[in-house]
């Protein structure tokens, strides 16, 4: 009998392969809707205001928030990356003139000493695995947002919102106590209120 964390690695592998088998063409394509249906929702009060946003450089096949990125930095709303320090994420501020060093898992982050805390931003932006229509997620497995934000009540800063692919939709996700619930889940065509 298969056990609850074997069937997430499982899972894990299968959407990993769904997102790394897209084209350039359509990732290009899932990043320019991605960047639409983030506009669709400039409305909500939590997302105008926003002025730190954290985001991510895409990896293994993840959708690229590369163009809400350039959208920012127009709109002059700071935005940060994710640095690994020890077992959480601190966010570093993230720029044209940014210098890069790798991480251990070969992602480029900011070489900086002035680091936010999660709880400085106001909306994170985070790459899923997977994820489901009640807003549960699947992550890399290495469960650094889930210990960055483990104490992080969900009426408080920063909105989490999770981004994907709608191939890595699924049914529904075996969710565990650890995993930090999402606000909202944004794909090329849908956004997921949690």
């Amino acid at each position: 009998m298969t056990s609850h964390l074997d069937s997430r690695q499982t899972l894990r592998r299968q959407l990993r392969q769904a997102r790394r088998s897209l084209s350039p063409e359509q990732q290009l394509s899932a990043a320019k809707a991605l960047l639409n249906c983030f506009q669709e929702q400039l409305s909500n009060p939590q997302i105008v205001d926003a002025k730190r946003i954290a985001l991510y450089l895409s990896n293994d096949g993840e959708i690229s928030p590369h163009l809400l990125c350039e959208y920012f930095w127009q709109q002059n709303i700071q935005t940060y990356l994710p640095v690994i320090q020890g077992k959480q994420l601190t966010f570093a501020l993230y720029s044209a003139d940014t210098i890069w060093q790798e991480n251990v898992y070969g992602i480029n982050e900011p070489i900086t000493t002035n680091y936010l805390s999660g709880s400085e931003l106001d909306i994170v932006l985070l790459p899923l695995v997977g994820f489901d229509s009640e807003g549960g997620r699947l992550g890399m497995g290495g469960g650094f947002y889930d210990r960055t934000f483990a104490n992080k009540r969900t009426d408080e800063a920063p909105l989490l919102i999770g981004l994907a692919h709608d191939c890595q939709h699924v049914n529904s996700l075996p969710v565990e106590g650890w995993d930090v619930p999402l606000q909202a889940i944004l794909t090329p065509t849908h956004v997921i209120p949690v």
